[in-house]
């Protein structure tokens, strides 16, 4: 897997050493080059990677800073960057760039022109000092805990638990949000105490001091750019795009991209060939799915070396625990697509280029009418969480969820979706929807396809590059809606693209927008048809799966093992009548696949949080514990 973490205590009986083994055990899947901790006075740090990106040994000493470092993740080239390097030393790592802020005490300055994607973690035992922080859109998601003494910062929520930091008692407030939007809302997470670490956010943390949490960022939503003629925007756009995607593709590291039949990964394609980047492209799904079709037609087109396979999954009942390992129950177990098929990317690329959220930021994809004009707070939030509630009424969990009277009003998923809307203050409606969702649903469960990437090979957000957000963040919401910058900017800048089909639409992707626009309504009402009559056939390729059709097959007995199955654990959240009953719903023809998703998200993580209860980490791994450089005693001053 790939992950860090950083343990502190105040207590001096507490075995630190055997707290980084389990920590790092925990963090470990497979011969990760990197599974290195150190102890360093009250605190243990370590850090777990196939180090694709060749970072090498984490945690470091940082000898001329006299700190401690562990970083995940990587810096883009910027204009920051630039000139910090004409001031310093021009090799320097950029670990060596976060141990040099910090010690000038200019980190916090910084962090909001340090293009990348990145989580680190300084440690000064000098001073008593922990400081970590991440990239603007929180890339890699972190979670953290503290109590009794202990605090624990990690790349899994489960750490927390093995390090004894918290019991592991279910976050019913999570297991709710899960139940009704299949999503996550805010930092909540599944275990009570335990909390996701906010984006663009830096912690200070010094001695027994209360954590200091600094904000220094967030998605600036203003029509900068309402003056500007939709061509001169998507001329612009089309620059930062391959700019983006030159940053993203170091020389001499082998780049690929997975490939659909959609427009964001066929557009980073087109940038990569205007780039002069050779990559390799991967595309899977069922035998008659559109995407295999429009995916070799568009690698074809730019010369890519193209992979293609069958959806693999059959591998779910064999990879599940581990799936569950990885995400924490983050993300529908359906939904967990790489981890069936990081055999194909290992070994082939060290570096995958992908459209994470780029139809959001770009395509206005959560734009609607209903929304484009001016809506009141808690209107927009319920208007938003009936549209997301796509699994179970709120109202009817009490016959899902145990101790469903015990979760306090505010911490019901409707409550929470009002509570962070009132936090998105000052912009316009359809600009609070796009920055909502990518706060919550993008960064706490899109994410999680990037954190099962990342176990194998690096995920790179070519969307996500800050002088191409800042730009697309300027656009007005009516331009960005029903893709029209986003296909304008395409048609400048990769019209080659356009002449291909579009899984979507099933037209070409540069038809004109109200034959898109009617395509998409009339696809959408044959799928309704298909579900209750069987017919039209041909809508069945539009999506690469059909886990409806394999659990009641193939993957059968799997799933019925999941909700009949014995479950302590998860028996304390959900009640088992209820998983039985939505399985035999299904078994019986009614489509239950996402809420059943859902039910082995939940009841398979409980085996997770079983064994981290117990202290049992999920592997046996067994980490190298890195030694304090000699001649540097921690009491100096």
């Amino acid at each position: 897997m790939s992950g860090a973490y950083v343990f502190q205590t105040t207590d001096p009986n507490v075995d630190l050493p055997d707290i980084g083994r389990l920590l790092s055990a925990q963090l470990t899947w497979r011969n990760e080059t990197v599974n290195h901790y150190a102890v360093s006075k009250s605190t243990v740090l370590g850090a777990v990677s196939p180090d694709p990106l060749q970072n090498g040994a984490m945690p470091r000493y940082l000898e001329r800073y006299r700190l401690w470092g562990a970083l995940l993740g990587t810096l883009y080239e910027s204009d920051f960057l630039s000139d910090w390097r004409a001031r310093h030393d021009a090799a320097a790592t950029a670990l060596d760039i976060f141990g040099d802020l910090f010690h000038a005490d200019a980190l916090e300055d910084s962090l909001p022109r340090m293009n990348g994607a990145f989580f680190v973690i300084l440690w000064d035992p000098a001073h008593d000092a922990l400081v970590a922080a991440n990239d603007r859109f929180g890339l890699y998601p972190m979670y953290w805990s503290r109590n009794r003494g202990r605090f624990c910062l990690a790349s899994r929520a489960l750490c927390s638990v093995l390090a004894g930091v918290c019991e592991g008692q279910w976050d019913l407030g999570g297991v709710a949000q899960v139940l009704t939007t299949n999503d996550f809302a805010g930092e909540t997470t599944l275990i009570r105490g335990v909390s996701t670490f906010p984006q663009a956010t830096l912690l200070v943390k010094r001695g027994t001091d209360e954590p200091a949490w600094h904000r220094y960022w967030h998605y600036d939503y203003q029509p900068r750019y309402s003056g500007v003629a939709p061509p001169e925007l998507a001329e612009e756009l089309g620059r930062r795009f391959v700019q983006s995607v030159r940053r993203q593709t170091v020389a001499g590291r082998r780049i690929g991209v997975t490939l659909s039949g959609g427009l964001d990964s066929r557009t980073i394609v087109a940038a990569t060939a205007k780039a002069g980047v050779p990559v390799q492209t991967f595309t899977w799904g069922k035998k008659d799915a559109y995407d295999r079709r429009f995916a070799r037609d568009i690698a074809r087109r730019f010369g890519a070396t193209h992979h293609d396979c069958e959806y693999q999954y059959e591998r779910y009942e064999r990879l599940f625990d581990v799936g569950m390992r990885i995400t924490e129950g983050f993300v529908n177990a359906l939904d967990m697509h790489m981890l069936a098929h990081l055999d194909i990317l290992e070994g082939a690329v060290d570096v995958v280029l992908n459209g994470y959220a780029g139809d959001l930021v770009l395509g206005g994809s959560y734009l609607r009418r209903k929304w484009m004009g001016p809506v009141a707070e808690d209107d927009l939030a319920d208007i938003l969480f009936s549209k997301r509630t796509v699994l179970f009424p709120e109202s009817e969990l009490a016959s899902a969820m145990q101790d469903h009277e015990a979760i306090e009003k505010e911490d019901m998923p409707s409550s929470a979706h009002r509570r962070l809307l009132r936090t998105i203050e000052g912009i316009a409606t359809p600009d609070r929807v796009d920055r909502f969702f990518l706060e919550n649903r993008v960064r706490r469960h899109t994410s999680m396809g990037t954190v099962l990437l990342r176990c194998a090979v690096e995920s790179a957000a070519s969307f996500f590059d800050y002088d191409l957000l800042d730009l697309i963040t300027g656009i007005p919401a009516p331009l960005r809606r029903e893709h029209r910058i986003y296909l304008t900017m395409m048609r400048q800048a990769f019209p080659e693209s356009l002449q291909l089909r579009w899984q979507r639409t099933l037209l070409r992707a540069g038809a004109p927008e109200w034959q898109s626009v009617t395509a998409k309504a009339f696809l959408k009402g044959c799928r309704i048809l298909k579900r209750r009559l069987g017919w039209p056939k041909f809508v069945v390729g539009q999506s690469p799966v059909d886990f409806a059709g394999w659990l009641r097959g193939p993957l059968r007995e799997w799933m019925a093992g999941i909700c009949d199955g014995p479950c302590p654990v998860a028996d304390e959240a959900l009640k088992p009548e209820f998983c039985r009953h939505i399985w035999q719903e299904h078994v019986a023809g009614k489509d239950r696949t996402l809420l059943l998703g859902a039910i082995a998200q939940l009841r398979g993580f409980a085996r997770a949080l079983e064994g981290a209860r117990k202290r049992t980490p999920a592997s046996s791994s067994a980490p190298e514990q890195l030694a304090q450089p000699i001649g540097r005693p921690e009491n100096h001053e």
